[in-house]
């Protein structure tokens, strides 16, 4: 391979590598946090309970202080919550009781 063909080889890998790190990006802003409808073990990140601190590891089914990260409309339609609605949710225990068997019926 001469020099030129590697100069041309390594600025079209350089700009499929940058084309590569914005798709993500774009990406994201269609997505959003979705609280409420995890399941047990399937929960993304910490959850707004306190209850534990790392993906997947959820040990309740529906609980409004865990969050799954789905397509923006989505969580809607799935019965979930905002992260103002789930805060709200938590505050009162009848409440965040009443929301898990809400959400238990409908997964049934």
């Amino acid at each position: 391979m001469n020099k030129r063909q590697f100069l041309n080889t390594a600025a079209a890998s350089m700009l499929a590598m940058g084309v590569l790190a914005i798709a993500p990006a774009a990406h994201a802003e269609s997505m959003g946090k979705c609280f409420g409808v995890a399941t047990a073990g399937h929960n993304d990140c910490a959850g707004l309970s306190g209850l534990h601190s790392c993906k997947g590891t959820s040990t309740m089914n529906y609980n409004p202080g865990d969050f799954v990260v789905k397509p923006t409309g989505t969580c809607e339609k799935l019965g979930g919550l905002t992260m103002e609605q789930a805060q709200a949710v938590l505050k009162s225990p009848s409440e965040t009781k009443a929301f898990e068997e809400k959400m238990g019926k409908m997964a049934m």
